[in-house]
Formats: C-alpha cells, sequence, structure tokens
C-alpha cells in the first residue's frame, strides 16, 4: 500500500501540473493566433486521439503483461522481449502516422475545414506539421505505459510534467520572439514530441528488472500470448476513439472552424478534469492486474470499493463546481466575457459527461485486469451507432452545444447500463454498494453545496477577490463531498488517532 499510495499521489502531483501547462497559456494561444488557427490545435488533439487506433492494443498489453510478469521470477526474464518486439512495430507505425497525415493534409484543408481568416494553403501546411508532431510524440504513450505497468509512476510523472512545460510554456518564446504563426507552434511541438519519446524510452529500459537485460530480441511468440489481449484493446480503442471523436469530426465539417476553437476551449476544460481522474487509473489498473494474478479477490473487493469512494469525492467536488460556475471560470481564465458566455453551456455539459466517464474508468481497469474486453467493446459500437445520427441531428440545430449532449448521453448510457452489465461477471453482489455508498453520497452533498454556494456568490468577479472566493467555493464542496464518504471519514479517524 505504501507504493500504491506513493504512485497516487505522484500521479496527481504529475497531472495537477500537466493541467496547469494545459489551461493556463491558452488564452495567451488564441490573443497570438486568433480562435481560427487554435481551431487547428483542437484538430490536432483529435488527430492523436485518432492514431491510437494504430497502438494495436500494445501499449496496454505491455502494462498489464510488467505489472504480471515483473513480480513472477520465472516470467521476470522475458520482459525485455516482449519490449523489444512491440518496439519493433512501434516506431514503424509513428512513420506510417506522419505519412498519412502529410497526404491528407491537402485534401482537410480544401474540402473539409473552412477557414475563413487563414488561407487553403497555411491550413494544408499547418496539418503537414502537425502530422509530424503527433507521429514524434506518438510512441511516447507505449513507453509510459511500460513504466505505468512497473508501477514506477514517479519518473513517469517526473517526464510527462517536464515535456509539459516544455511543450506549454515554451511555445509561447517561439510565439512571441520567433514566429506568431500556427506553423511555429507545430514545429514546437514537434521537437518536444521527439524528446518526450526519446527520455520514455531511455526510462524504461533503465528501469527493467536487470535480468531482462539480455539482448532483448523479437520474439513473434510474444504477439500470439498477447495477441488475444490486445487484439480486444484495439476493438475498445478504434470504438472509444470513434465515439470521442465523433462530436469534433461533425463540428469540423459542418460548422464554421471558428466554431470548432470554442469548442476546444470547452474542451481544453473538460480535458483537464479528465487528467485528474487518469491519475487514480494509472496506479490501481497495475495493481488490480496484480490482485487478479494472485487471486486475492478479498484484497481487491476492498481495494476497488476503498478506491471507488476517493475518486468519487474527487469527481464530485471538481464537476460540480465547474458546472455550476462554468462561466465564472472561463471568465476568469480567459478574461473575455463574450467567450466565456459562449462557452459556459457546452462546458457544463461536458464536464457533466466526463465526471460520469470518470466513474468508470476503475470498473473499466477491473475489466482489463481480467482480461475482459468485450464489454466496453460492445458499449461503445452501441453509442457509435446510436451516436452518429444523433450528433449529426444535434450540431445541426444547436451546435456547440448539440455536439457537448453526445458526450453526456454516451457516459449516462455507461453508468446506468455498463455498470450493471460489469457486476454480473465481475465484484458479484458488490453493485449496490457502488452505487449507494461509493458514488451517490458524494455527489449529492457536493451538488446541494454547489447550488447553495451559486444562490449565495450569484457571480464572480474578475480580481483577486474573485480568485479566493473560487478557491472558497472550491474547498467548501471537496468538504462536503469528503464528509459523506465512508473511506474519507475512515481516513480522517485514523489521522486523528494518530495525532492526539
Amino acid at each position: 500500500m505504501p507504493v500504491l499510495r506513493t504512485n497516487i499521489l505522484a500521479n496527481y502531483a504529475g497531472q495537477v501540473w500537466m493541467v496547469l501547462m494545459g489551461v493556463a497559456f491558452v488564452p495567451l494561444y488564441i490573443r497570438v493566433l486568433g480562435m481560427e488557427a487554435f481551431g487547428l490545435v483542437g484538430l490536432m488533439l483529435s488527430i492523436q486521439a485518432l492514431s491510437m487506433l494504430l497502438d494495436l492494443g500494445m501499449g496496454g498489453a505491455l502494462n498489464r503483461e510488467l505489472a504480471r510478469r515483473a513480480h513472477n521470477e520465472d516470467t521476470a526474464g522475458t520482459i525485455g522481449d516482449l519490449v523489444r518486439t512491440f518496439e519493433w512495430l512501434v516506431w514503424p507505425t509513428a512513420l506510417v502516422i506522419a505519412l498519412a497525415i502529410w497526404v491528407a493534409s491537402g485534401p482537410l484543408a480544401n474540402h473539409w475545414l473552412h477557414p475563413v481568416r487563414l488561407t487553403r494553403v497555411e491550413t494544408a501546411h499547418a496539418i503537414a506539421i502537425m502530422g509530424l508532431a503527433v507521429a514524434l510524440q506518438w510512441p511516447s504513450g507505449f513507453y509510459s505505459n511500460g513504466l505505468s505497468g512497473l508501477e514506477r509512476q514517479p519518473v513517469l510523472n517526473l517526464i510527462n510534467a517536464g515535456f509539459a512545460t516544455l511543450r506549454g510554456a515554451g511555445v509561447l518564446a517561439v510565439l512571441y520572439w520567433v514566429s506568431p504563426t500556427i506553423a511555429a507552434f507545430m514545429w514546437w511541438y514537434a521537437a518536444m514530441g521527439a524528446c518526450q519519446s526519446l527520455v520514455s524510452a531511455t526510462a524504461l529500459w533503465r528501469l527493467l528488472p536487470s535480468d531482462t537485460h539480455k539482448r532483448p530480441r523479437f520474439q513473434p511468440e510474444e504477439l500470439r500470448v498477447t495477441g488475444r489481449f490486445a487484439g480486444g484493446l484495439v476493438a475498445i480503442t478504434a470504438l472509444s476513439v470513434a465515439v470521442t471523436q465523433l462530436d469534433r469530426i461533425v463540428l469540423s465539417a459542418m460548422r464554421p472552424l471558428v466554431d470548432l476553437g470554442y469548442f476546444s476551449l470547452a474542451l481544453s476544460v473538460a480535458a483537464g478534469m479528465g487528467r485528474m481522474i487518469q491519475p487514480m487509473f494509472n496506479a490501481l489498473y497495475p495493481r488490480y492486474s496484480k490482485l487478479v494474478s494472485l487471486g486475492e479477490n478479498g484484497a481487491l473487493t476492498r481495494l476497488y470499493h476503498l478506491s471507488n469512494q476517493y475518486l468519487a469525492v474527487m469527481v464530485a467536488a471538481i464537476s460540480v463546481v465547474l458546472m455550476v460556475f462554468s462561466r465564472d471560470v472561463l471568465y476568469l481564465w480567459t478574461g473575455d466575457a463574450a467567450t466565456a458566455a459562449k462557452v459556459a453551456m457546452p462546458l457544463s455539459i461536458l464536464i457533466a459527461g466526463t465526471a460520469l466517464n470518470g466513474l468508470m474508468n476503475l470498473p473499466y481497469a477491473l475489466q482489463l485486469a481480467h482480461g475482459w474486453t468485450r464489454l466496453t467493446a460492445g458499449a461503445n459500437l452501441v453509442a457509435l451507432i446510436l451516436g452518429i445520427p444523433f450528433c449529426i441531428w444535434a450540431v445541426g440545430h444547436y451546435g456547440i452545444v448539440g455536439a457537448a449532449c453526445l458526450w453526456f448521453g454516451i457516459n449516462l448510457g455507461f453508468v446506468a447500463i455498463g455498470v450493471p452489465l460489469m457486476h454480473r461477471r465481475f465484484m458479484r453482489g458488490e453493485m449496490a454498494r457502488w452505487y449507494l455508498q461509493d458514488m451517490l453520497p458524494p455527489f449529492v452533498s457536493a451538488a446541494v453545496a454547489g447550488v447553495f454556494l451559486r444562490w449565495l456568490i450569484p457571480a464572480l468577479s474578475r480580481s483577486p477577490q474573485g480568485i479566493l472566493e473560487l478557491a472558497l467555493i472550491c474547498g467548501i464542496t471537496l468538504s462536503a463531498a469528503a464528509v459523506t464518504s465512508p473511506a474519507v471519514r475512515s481516513l480522517a479517524r485514523q489521522v486523528l488517532l494518530a495525532t492526539s
């Protein structure tokens, strides 16, 4: 447990810093580049997500296999061959990504996007460089999965936070002192992506168990051993990417590029909240896998409920504040009242969807720990089939608000239908406890506190007082969620007894 606690704390420290680097400078990017060019930054994030399709399940399979093999003397010696085998697929795939986006840059600029201020040539050039940026950073995800599987989250977060700083803050120096263009922005991201991939690869190889450094080789047998699980992850990833990018794809095809810019602004905040959820998954998925492989079902059940309760407190507090005070948060952040008013409603809807999605993270980790991918793949397939016509209709009638509704509806279905289906196979008899004890109390108390504070404080000013008021609102909402969580109350009692 001390290692798990250290990993969770390291993940949160790293994610908080990466969120800060990801959102703090967005208003400056928009000011220098313009909202239309910032829409291309949103497009780059979508392409990064689409590139996950070519992962072929390798990252998730590496994470699970390292968590299982590193604690077994009989299999620890095969880890080097496993990593080397996947590497022979990872780097050529990165080259394919760069070439594919370069070929598609012209058609995307001329026939798909709708730029107004940017010329078609400028747009195509930026997309071509974007492809290089995506491709060079893409291998870092594979190596990050490896470090996570080894439960080396402190090292992983140090790398990720460092390069998030270089990307987020460093590109401002490029924009202000070299060239205030979207092309310069993309070139910097490409350089940082290459460095991050190389540093992550070096770190993973150095941290592998020492007895694995025996001239690792490409072993086709490793692909066969991990193939079934990786194949399930491919299906999940493909469908998940299609579902999560559907709103952006439809929006970019049906609405002006500037609308994609506004939607990307809302997504930046929602993604920031998503990063606050990811640390729990990153730390607990390897631990779930370890307990499953050891057959320690009692310990797994206790950890499952404990971790879900801690996650629910954090998700409830953050999501309620961002939903209820969405316009105030946007205005404090951007300083643009008109933009805040336009983006507030889609942001609230996206945050609600992200909160529901966050609650599914640990049940999903449990499924992967057991090697079961069918439920999530099936749920994503149904969501995609139903989501396509809905998204086209919603974007056509309601623009960015309609696009945000897709994300909320899909995740509501996952929580209402997916969780009961999972508990029919794993953690039987624990579903009611998950809903009524792990999830419901923190969300009800946080919602009551948030609505009351909204009535008490009608608006926040863009001033130090407004920032202090927002901090106070966050603290009160978090406290309200925490006091109703059995896990947090138990921890508080332990701390008080230890200090008394």
